[in-house]
Parts: structure tokens; C-alpha cells; sequence
């Protein structure tokens, strides 16, 4: 999931930009699909920017997550290998995870990450699903694109 609608309005240093009005209802909006399409994430791993971890937040809110977000450094402005190196690094209990981060890592990672599409546009508040012919996330190479959701598509 690509964060939602963050707030420029504000003289913030980029880490520390919160989410605007349209990204407040959309983070919910996304987490409300999700229910309906019977695919909730057991684990959450957020970037550590307030934009990413209130999007975090919300979803989990939403989706009444009892396991606290589990927050990591790299996915803040970092490569798309160390974030490769995250999900392959999570735990095998967890067959469903929502990690939340910032393009155009996020872009370049579902991209890279589905065998089968092209270079994947993830608007903000957006959550591609790729799934993986793995037991293990250590064993993940290309996955497939199940599908991909918008705010604008949810709420249309």
C-alpha cells in the first residue's frame, strides 16, 4: 500500500507531513475493501514517515489488528532491495502481510515483483496484491498481480 494523500501545506520537514483531509477518509475507505474482499493482512510493516504510519494506523483501526505495525527505517525514502529483504526477512506464521511506503519504490517494487504486468501505477492510498508460488517468504521470487485498488475505483 503507496500511503495516502499526505499535507504539503505545511512547513514540515518530509518525514513529519501528515495526511491531508482526502488521505484521513481514504486510509478507512482502502481498509473497508479490503474487509469486503475477505483480505486482511495479519502484519503490518510501515515506513517510519507520519503519513505512512497514519495510514498504518487507520487501516488497522479499521480492521480491528490487535499485532502492533511493525515499523522499519529502510521503507523511508530507501531501496526497493532492502525492502525485497524485509518481506523475505518476515515471519512464516504470516501469510498475508500490508506493508506501507512511498513511491517510487512502491511502484518500481509491484513492478518488479509481478512477472506478468508492466510498470504498475500506485496512486496514493493504493494496495496491490501480489501473491507468490512459496511456503516460505524467504523463497519469494515473482509473483503474480491478483489485482490492484484505488480510493477512486473503491469509491466509485
Amino acid at each position: 500500500m503507496r500511503h495516502a494523500k499526505s499535507d504539503w501545506g505545511q512547513n514540515l520537514p518530509d518525514i513529519e507531513r501528515p495526511l491531508n483531509k482526502r488521505g484521513k477518509k481514504a486510509a478507512p475507505l482502502m481498509a473497508e475493501q479490503l474487509k469486503k474482499m475477505n483480505k486482511i493482512p495479519e502484519l503490518i510493516i510501515s515506513s517510519p514517515a507520519k503519513r505512512a504510519m497514519s495510514t498504518a494506523e487507520r487501516v488497522k483501526e479499521n480492521l480491528n489488528l490487535k499485532k502492533d505495525i511493525k515499523v522499519v527505517e529502510t521503507f523511508y525514502f530507501g531501496y526497493m532491495a532492502e525492502v525485497i529483504e524485509e518481506i523475505k526477512n518476515t515471519d512464516d506464521q504470516y501469510d498475508r502481510i500490508l506493508i506501507v511506503g512511498h513511491n517510487p519504490v512502491w511502484e518500481d517494487l509491484v513492478s518488479e515483483l509481478s512477472s506478468d504486468h508492466e510498470y504498475v501505477v500506485m496512486p496514493t492510498a493504493a494496495i496491490a496484491s501480489v501473491t507468490f508460488d512459496a511456503n516460505s517468504w524467504k523463497k519469494i521470487k515473482k509473483g503474480k498481480l491478483e489485482w490492484l485498488i484505488t480510493p477512486k475505483g473503491v469509491a466509485s
